[in-house]
């Protein structure tokens, strides 16, 4: 196994870790048996578990807005059909990944006061997040979809925090109902058409 395949195992091992049992809950021994690398491989990679856990939420955020930039972006379907199919692709990945939620979410609850680092990182990822919302949601106003007075960037931010929390009570039930109610009253009430 190459350097860089250990390395993006033991992430992957830790994605799932950090997914079910959130920094406190995560030890590196269990990761470490996980991805069948032994302790002293885990060293050569990350100075501290800190590190590891900053390494997984960069490799996390680049592969989820990845995926987000393709949905939203897809320019053959409308703004609002877009944004329909990125929340019903997060639902659905949620439940396949046996409600483990969204580490952004998650981290943010457990870690975000206590490390400067993870903080500056989920601000970072956040922010990305929001901003590829905000530019769905100009195209969906530009397409006459939405409401003209509807701040666009605003929106964006309440979306989020109103998905993380749909996201929290969806893990916390082990259904995917909060999900779907999040999206049905958002796209038909929070985003409906203009008058």
């Amino acid at each position: 196994m190459t350097q860089t395949n250990t390395r993006e195992l033991l992430i992957d091992e830790g994605l799932k870790a950090l997914l079910a049992g959130g920094y406190d809950g995560t030890g590196i021994g269990p990761v470490l048996k996980a991805a069948g690398v032994p302790k002293g491989s885990f060293y050569h990679f990350f100075d501290s578990k800190e590190a590891f856990a900053l390494a997984v939420l960069d490799a996390y955020a680049e592969h989820y807005g990845r995926a987000r930039r393709e949905i939203l972006h897809d320019r053959s379907r409308s703004p609002l059909e877009r944004l329909r199919r990125y929340f019903t692709y997060m639902s659905e990945l949620l439940a396949r990944e046996d409600f483990g939620g969204c580490l952004f979410g998650n981290l943010a609850l457990a870690s975000a006061t206590r490390s400067p680092a993870f903080r500056e990182r989920l601000q970072k990822g956040f922010r990305a997040w929001q901003s590829d919302l905000t530019d769905v949601l100009q195209d969906s106003q530009a397409a006459g979809e939405i409401a003209e007075d509807l701040e666009p960037e605003e929106t964006a931010a309440f979306l989020i925090d109103a998905y993380e929390g749909a996201l929290l009570r969806a893990k916390s039930e082990g259904d995917t109902i909060p999900l779907e109610r999040f999206v049905h009253l958002t796209l038909t009430r929070v985003l409906s058409p203009p008058n």
